[in-house]
């Protein structure tokens, strides 16, 4: 039996944003070609799921699914899916969702070829990035956060340092603040200066 091809996808952030809504089995063919670990063929998503301890599925079966041989996966085949790649459960339900992802997969396989980015870390930051959307986050602010993410890894910071800042908090912080007014963005500085004051650091202005 012939597998579906695992040659990578050359459609781009301007289809990701097409209105068309795609099938389950076009949602995961087009996780499996894209995966910034990838792309993967349907024996080795099949090892993964296994490797990973999630629900387990043939190679002949994610063929099936790839393919829209079978459309009727079970809930907890989704879950597996959706936990294997790092994207919501929603992606493959939700147009929007969908369309978000897959311009945050675009956009980190474009860092591929940076200098000190990983596979793995982009795959690191596309589950990171999906639970932000999975909290409310919205799809508009989750994709400034990569394109300020991208623009500091051009300045020369690396994801490394960036989860270690994020570890600490530091970004997490710092994303609350995307999409906030000029005046917003005034105000929650002011609050955190009048912190730093109860805590005996200096402030911006000292």
């Amino acid at each position: 039996m012939s597998h579906a091809d695992a040659t990578p996808n050359p459609r781009g952030a301007a289809d990701a944003d097409a209105a068309a809504s795609a099938t389950f089995g076009e949602r995961l063919d087009h996780l499996c070609r894209n995966d910034p670990r990838g792309p993967f063929t349907n024996d080795q998503v099949a090892a993964m799921l296994a490797e990973a301890h999630l629900p387990t599925a043939s190679g002949t079966y994610v063929w099936q699914l790839r393919t829209g041989r079978r459309d009727n996966p079970t809930k907890h085949h989704i879950e597996g899916f959706a936990k294997l790649f790092g994207v919501p459960v929603t992606y493959f339900f939700e147009d929007t969702t969908e369309q978000a992802v897959n311009r945050l997969l675009a956009m980190l396989n474009d860092l591929k070829a940076k200098q000190g980015v990983t596979p793995a870390q982009l795959h690191a930051q596309l589950e990171s990035l999906s639970r932000l959307l999975e909290s409310g986050v919205t799809p508009e602010q989750v994709i400034t956060q990569l394109e300020t993410l991208n623009r500091l890894n051009e300045a020369g910071v690396t994801l490394e340092t960036l989860n270690r800042l994020e570890d600490a908090g530091v970004t997490s912080i710092a994303m609350r603040a995307v999409g906030l007014s000029a005046q917003g963005l005034t105000a929650a500085a002011a609050m955190l200066d009048q912190v730093r004051r109860l805590e005996g650091l200096p402030t911006e202005s000292d």
